[in-house]
């Protein structure tokens, strides 16, 4: 007992001779210190053990220069009243100058600069190099209950970012894991260890925030796509490595971590689905905690769309967003009449010759030239045979017989004048909503291709037909409006009209029918950009016409060329077309009566 006193009264003096052989008279001059901008809401952890050595904290002055370090640790070890050991992995010198430095602070900062890490048991600093293993310092199990997070996320945040980045007076290994059963957190360390822990575990084990906002006007749809599309980018930050945190939208499909093997799986969140999520990217060698993921989603049914997650700032930003976007869209009553002009005509006039006689006949008729069969041109003996194939000679149809009146020659003069017209009236009446695009189809089906084969077997044998359906014949209409506040309506305007104008056909291969190879149409389309027309107005688009007009002469060669007589051995047939579409649009603003209510000018 009597040596050991001795070895603490002669610690002491000498820690008072290094401290008063150093001492020099310093002028200091006394500056004000920077006022810092008060930022109230940022926290911070310390992540290093607390080194409390001793309760009283006295300051320390010492001057030391290339001293043995575990000296300098036995002084400080002394001064706290506390039995001390070195691991023989502790070696090294040490210099240092300190000024009313606490004495807890100092044996950090030793610690700190000298590489060393220690442990406390029974009063007695253990001592040794970090990264070695102290097998003399008691462990045990400490049980975390972790609440709202999973406890295996917070393990891999304390093991890799806290208890391997080799801090002073904590574990230099991985000493966290969990009970899965109870999501509790088990930590096989010191004192030190658990105080770390459960600091990390009371700040980020944290019931997260949820709300749920109804929309009023927009669908819940559109607005959580514009929430993930527009809001959220601006609130997350990229990581390194070319990877970019930020809100990844998933449309109700779980991508990224949540799937397995590249695929997705769908998601329904009681009727609803999930829009987007955020998840921070991790940055350099420091393990992310994805902890109070911020989850956008939307519920069509209840009209609403849930948070869950994140911050309370950026919830306010969210209902901020909502309440500035969900607006009441005006909407317009839109009166939409399409009419059809047809107008068609034609003008025919053929003249007819024939000429009789027992040994010569003819006739000419519409510009062809010939003669029946009955009334050959040129007849030799009294009766001959008439055949429609030539293997049926032995059976013969019927038997011609020579002329035998008198001879005749008539003619014949027929003019036909044909005048038709057409109108075809749709007034179809839709409701518009600004900048929804709205489609009037007034189109019919038709066949567009046929293609036919003929599929047998031994016993059998049919003709088999494929049908391509065409769903364009018509007229189709596509609007986007804009309306605007001051009573004009703006039109983005598509009139698409198509009708048949022939189809190509060809003999199918059993010879049955014919086949149609290919439909060809004639469309009159348009693209009316920014039309502007006010309430109550009507817009006419017209012009949109097609003229046909054809003449067609048929002649007899030489006598139909004469001059003057000519138009007597002349057939001429003049047909005219003419298609003419016109649309008119009336737009109407609807005004509701609690707008009309809130509207000044309002009568």
């Amino acid at each position: 007992m009597k040596n050991r006193f001795l070895q603490r009264l002669a610690a002491s003096l000498m820690l008072t001779v290094f401290a008063f052989s150093n001492t020099a008279i310093s002028v200091f001059a006394v500056a004000e210190k920077p006022s810092l901008r008060d930022n109230s809401t940022t926290e911070s952890i310390q992540l290093k053990a607390d080194i409390s050595i001793t309760k009283v904290n006295q300051p320390v002055n010492l001057s030391l220069r290339d001293s043995d370090v575990k000296q300098v640790l036995r002084m400080f070890a002394d001064k706290a009243g506390m039995n001390i050991i070195f691991d023989q992995s502790v070696s090294g010198t040490i210099t240092l100058d300190l000024v009313d430095v606490p004495l807890n602070s100092a044996f950090d900062m030793v610690l700190s600069i000298a590489g060393l890490a220690y442990v406390v048991e029974d009063n007695t600093l253990i001592v040794s190099k970090m990264g070695t293993e102290v097998t003399a310092a008691k462990q045990e199990i400490t049980l975390i209950p972790v609440k709202y997070l999973d406890a295996s996320v917070l393990a891999d945040f304390l093991n890799k970012n806290i208890f391997t980045m080799k801090k002073p007076g904590l574990s230099n290994s991985e000493i966290v894991t969990v009970n899965p059963m109870t999501n509790e957190l088990l930590i096989f360390g010191t004192k030190n260890d658990v105080l770390i822990a459960q600091k990390i575990v009371e700040k980020f084990d944290k019931k997260p925030l949820t709300a749920s906002i109804r929309i009023n006007h927009t669908t819940p749809e559109q607005m959580a796509d514009l929430i993930c599309s527009m809001l959220m980018p601006a609130t997350t930050s990229g990581g390194s490595g070319g990877s970019t945190g930020g809100a990844a939208p998933i449309k109700g499909f779980m991508t990224g971590a949540a799937s397995s093997g590249g695929g997705s799986s769908e998601v329904e969140l009681g009727g609803g689905e999930v829009a987007c999520q955020i998840k921070a990217a991790g940055s350099g060698t420091l393990t992310p905690m994805p902890l109070q993921t911020l989850v956008i989603s939307y519920f069509t049914q209840q009209g609403t769309i849930g948070i869950v997650g994140g911050s309370k700032e950026q919830h306010e930003m969210i209902q901020e967003f909502i309440a500035d976007n969900d607006k009441k869209q005006p909407q317009a009553y839109l009166e939409v009449s399409i009419i059809e002009l047809n107008e068609d005509g034609s003008k025919t006039l053929s003249n007819t010759w024939q000429y009789l006689s027992k040994h010569f006949s003819f006739n000419a008729s519409a510009g062809q030239t010939g003669t029946s069969p009955f009334y050959p041109i040129f007849f030799t003996g009294s009766q001959y045979p008439h055949v429609d194939e030539p293997e049926n000679v032995d059976s013969p149809d019927y038997t011609v017989h020579r002329y035998n009146g008198p001879r005749a020659l008539t003619y014949s003069i027929n003019y036909i004048l044909r005048n038709g017209k057409g109108r075809v009236v749709a007034n179809p009446r839709i409701l518009i909503t600004n900048g929804q695009e709205s489609v009037i189809d007034l189109t019919s089906d038709y066949v567009k291709t046929v293609t036919s084969q003929v599929v047998s077997d031994s016993l059998t044998q049919a003709v088999q037909r494929d049908y391509e359906i065409g769903d364009d014949n018509g007229i189709k209409i596509n609007i986007t409006p804009f309306i605007s506040p001051d009573g004009y309506v703006t039109l983005n305007i598509v009139p698409e009209y198509a009708t048949i104008a022939s189809q190509v056909t060809t003999p199918s291969e059993d010879g049955s029918q014919e086949d149609i190879q290919a439909t060809l149409l004639q469309r009159r389309n348009l693209d009316l950009k920014n039309v502007r027309i006010k309430d109550g107005e009507t817009l006419v688009i017209g012009g949109m016409i097609r003229e046909e007009d054809t003449k067609t002469i048929q002649k007899i060669p030489v006598l139909g060329d004469l001059p003057g007589i000519g138009m007597f051995f002349r057939s001429t047939t003049t047909t005219k077309g003419k298609e003419e579409m016109i649309i008119m649009i009336t737009p109407k603003i609807l005004v509701d009566a609690e707008d009309a209510i809130n509207n000044e000018n309002t009568l």
